[in-house]
């Protein structure tokens, strides 16, 4: 299996903090989505993964090019942001004549891949996408067949005439057949969604999968991203490998944190950070090589690269 990680978003809702690193870059409790994500692959048994790019697309393609990854990682570049369908087109050789699984890069999520790629290709259709039960964002109907039959609006009004029908989210988890990605163009904007939806106008089957008791987060906004930490704290120690969840306080080996520094609640503190005597933090995060002046009382705060922070803060965002 091949598989590939959509980070070529803007992340415009994650701002100011996607103005400092693409999303997928965003530490969590200490490890970036996107080595989360390849570790995760890599267990399930795929052999190659690709990334796209756009926003801040040259730090995304340092640390890729930069690391020694378990498996082999290539970064596709997309200096026009090609959407979900055109993104994966631009690539498709990559994956061969092969199924092949899909990941968004601002989700945390502990489904067993390799065994929801069984699934897909026991099913024989040509795309399965994995759901769930989230009512914020249940906007997807599905027959009591397991099959997809609309999204969006269509959806809802499809539930609203037939009470047979369910509704549910997308988790951003999909498995794909390149047959889907016929007659569709390789070097232009287009929404995968599209695809979709062709397919189920087509008369052809989209597979609904499901996971019991599913642990799924994004990470689309910075409250967001402040929820998925503090929720990932306090879930029992391994539950979700490689994430070192069930630690209140996570201090990177590089950072240094003075022994008159009080620290309560959730706090990460990351690398080559520097945290000085008379520092008070509460439910803090700090990207690298940030650095806390005495005397500092920071409460719910994001500290991003570089960040020089002194005085008293709450509730905010601190960057370079």
């Amino acid at each position: 299996m091949r598989a590939m990680i959509l980070a070529a978003g803007l992340g415009t809702r994650l701002s100011p903090l996607s103005l400092v690193r693409p999303k997928v870059l965003a530490p969590v409790l200490g490890i970036t989505v996107l080595e989360f994500w390849i570790e995760r692959l890599r267990s399930a048994g795929c052999e190659a993964v690709m990334v796209n790019a756009h926003n801040l697309h040259q730090k995304l393609c340092r640390e890729i090019q930069g690391k020694r990854w378990p498996i082999p990682v290539e970064v596709s570049v997309e200096p026009v942001l090609l959407g979900t369908g055109g993104g994966i087109a631009k690539v498709l050789d990559y994956f061969g004549n092969q199924s092949f699984s899909v990941v968004n890069g601002d989700i945390i999520c502990q489904a067993p891949l390799e065994t929801l790629l069984e699934q897909h290709r026991d099913s024989g259709a040509p795309a399965s996408l994995l759901l769930h039960d989230h009512p914020d964002f249940n906007n997807v109907a599905v027959n009591s067949s397991g099959s997809i039959l609309g999204f969006g609006r269509a959806a809802l009004e499809m539930a609203r005439n037939n009470r047979d029908l369910e509704l549910r989210a997308f988790t951003g988890i999909h498995f794909i057949d390149p047959v889907v990605f016929r007659d569709f163009p390789a070097h232009e904007p287009w929404e995968i969604l599209t695809a979709y939806e062709r397919l189920i106008a087509e008369g052809e089957r989209l597979a609904a999968l499901f996971v019991r008791d599913l642990f799924w987060e994004e990470m689309g906004s910075v409250e967001a991203y402040r929820n998925l930490t503090r929720k990932l704290s306090y879930m029992p120690e391994g539950a979700l490998p490689p994430l070192p969840t069930g630690k209140r306080c996570l201090i990177h080996p590089t950072a240094e944190v003075d022994d008159g520094a009080l620290l309560e609640g959730v706090n990460i503190v990351g690398r080559r950070s520097r945290v000085a005597h008379d520092v008070y933090l509460k439910d803090c995060i700090l990207w690298d090589e940030v650095r806390v002046k005495p005397g500092s009382r920071l409460r719910n705060c994001i500290l991003t690269d570089g960040a020089e922070v002194k005085g008293e803060h709450k509730d905010a965002v601190l960057m370079a």
